[in-house]
């Protein structure tokens, strides 16, 4: 079943790229980032290959490094696709940290007794002070049914560690496994947003759909 699942993305990347190998340059950014520009001057956008490797550039030509293409797939720190590798459902980075999806639990009750979901992520401190994920410049919204989901609180024997690390400050670089629970009515799939937050101009958001069965 790997083989086939393997198979099947290294056929739709195939496709993905079939009339996107290009002649051109990569040219370093001021801040550290890639953009591949075209022999028209142009700069490239989505899917490209060069060098038998397969990379994505953002809207704005940016090459994604580290995360999850918008079409799900996961690009390494050179920027190259990694065939085979499972993308995290989500893998949002904003300059003062960072959180990559690890997994989710349903649980039957909440500590109010309704029905309720786990989601667990490493949160990693960039900034330079010390700081924890419940302190964080992002904001994860989770809607079922079109509805904003209710945060929602465990009882003291259902708790894990990951739920007390939420409120727990880290060290700069520190990466620690976090959770928030949100209450549902239901076993449908739940969308979970995320935005950067105090960015006015251009913040990052990031959606992303969860089955919960």
């Amino acid at each position: 079943m790997r083989k086939t699942k393997l198979f099947i993305a290294t056929l739709a990347m195939s496709m993905l790229l079939s009339s996107t190998s290009l002649a051109g340059t990569w040219q370093a950014q001021d801040n550290g980032q890639w953009k591949y520009q075209n022999d028209d001057g142009s700069f490239a956008t989505g899917w490209i290959e060069d060098g038998g490797k397969s990379y994505y550039l953002d809207a704005n030509g940016i090459m994604l490094a580290n995360t999850t293409t918008p079409d799900g797939y996961y690009v390494g720190a050179d920027g190259a696709w990694i065939a085979g590798q499972e993308a995290p459902k989500f893998d949002f980075s904003i300059a003062a940290c960072s959180i990559k999806y690890t997994g989710h639990k349903v649980f039957s009750f909440d500590y109010d007794g309704y029905p309720c979901v786990a989601l667990y992520y490493d949160y990693t401190n960039k900034d330079a002070e010390p700081t924890g994920a419940y302190l964080a410049d992002y904001y994860i919204t989770v809607f079922q049914n079109g509805v904003e989901c209710d945060s929602a609180f465990l009882s003291y024997d259902e708790r894990e560690e990951a739920f007390d690390n939420y409120t727990k400050k880290v060290t700069t670089g520190t990466t620690i496994n976090v959770a928030q629970a949100y209450r549902i009515s239901d076993m449908s799939d739940i969308t979970i947003q995320i935005k950067e937050m105090w960015n006015w101009s251009n913040p990052r958001v990031d959606t992303v759909t969860l089955s919960l069965r």
